[in-house]
């Protein structure tokens, strides 16, 4: 498990210290440093992204795009659909719960027989148990969770019975309401920021293993997800020879987000500056690669800079 980089590159020169990158820049900072550069500038951004992509993406990002049996009870309507039902979102919320199914982080009802469990999680909680016994000990933390309805599909289809929701906001319409009128269900709504969150002062979590989930966890807000689950200080706890119940830590067992908004991503809690600079950009150029991909939901964006460069002919990587 790769730690998280929270320290700043010691290769970062002064030259590439600007207020865009220094602070939580709004949309319009990031939108003077692409209008700040010359033609040419620009057109070296855009040559930079594309050989980064290349080397990165092009053979190592997959799509897994899965609808697992044990969700088909939600298309099919085989629950009383007590709450909103949209199509697009249950099929994103049932693809993030595939994956982590088909890595082994959770079980469906029917997988005693068939799912390899991870040498480590059993050794930590007792060799030769059932799956229904292993279960009963993964907690699952959704981040962002907005109304729940990711968490809901999930302790529905997978018989999850101790569940924690951080949101800061207040919702209507929650899933909590029919959560909590399951007696077997442990459902802990925490109203808190992301970034001031502490798992381990979280006392239901306190010596459980726990898979963290997110729908949608908007810009900075996956960074801030991470850093809460594998921040350097917490690391250690999770390799560390004692990972057995009991401890007064949690311990991550799995995680899954679906991330958006990346236009709203900001330097300041970014968790991989060092792998950003090392591949040849500036702190500054982040700003303008942040607001990039916004372009990729819009028309065409000629008109966005003095020059007149043509982007839509130089950058088709998004």
């Amino acid at each position: 498990m790769d730690k998280v980089d929270d320290k700043e590159p010691s290769l970062l020169r002064n030259d590439q210290i600007s207020p865009c990158a220094d602070n939580d820049a709004c949309s319009e900072m990031k939108r003077k440093a692409i209008l700040a550069m010359s033609g040419q500038e620009f057109h070296a951004l855009l040559e930079k992204i594309q050989s980064a992509h290349s080397a990165i993406c092009a053979n190592n990002i997959q799509d897994s795009y899965l609808l697992p049996d044990a969700c088909d009870k939600w298309f099919n309507a085989k629950l009383d659909r007590r709450l909103p039902f949209q199509e697009k979102h249950a099929i994103q919320q049932a693809s993030i719960l595939g994956n982590l199914e088909t890595l082994g982080i959770i079980w469906s009802p029917d997988s005693i027989s068939k799912t390899s469990i991870h040498s480590e999680y059993i050794n930590g909680i007792g060799h030769g148990k059932e799956i229904e016994q292993l279960k009963s000990h993964l907690k699952v933390v959704e981040f962002g969770a907005g109304r729940g309805y990711l968490t809901h599909m999930l302790s529905d289809c997978y018989g999850i019975k101790d569940i924690v929701l951080v949101e800061r906001r207040s919702y209507k319409f929650k899933a909590d309401r029919t959560l909590r009128q399951t007696e077997a269900i442990n459902l802990e709504r925490l109203r808190i920021d992301i970034e001031d969150l502490k798992l381990e002062a979280v006392e239901s979590l306190k010596g459980f293993y726990y898979a963290a989930v997110g729908k949608h966890l908007c810009g900075p807000a996956t960074d801030l997800a991470l850093r809460c689950c594998l921040s350097e200080q917490n690391h250690n706890k999770y390799v560390s020879e004692d990972t057995s119940r009991g401890g007064n830590h949690p311990y991550i067992k799995g995680l899954a987000i679906a991330t958006c908004c990346h236009h709203l991503c900001q330097w300041k809690s970014y968790v991989n500056k060092h792998f950003f600079i090392k591949l040849g950009f500036t702190r500054e150029e982040f700003c303008a690669v942040t607001w990039l991909t916004s372009w990729a939901l819009d028309g065409e964006h000629c008109s966005d800079h003095p020059n007149g460069v043509k982007v839509g002919t130089n950058l088709n990587v998004w």
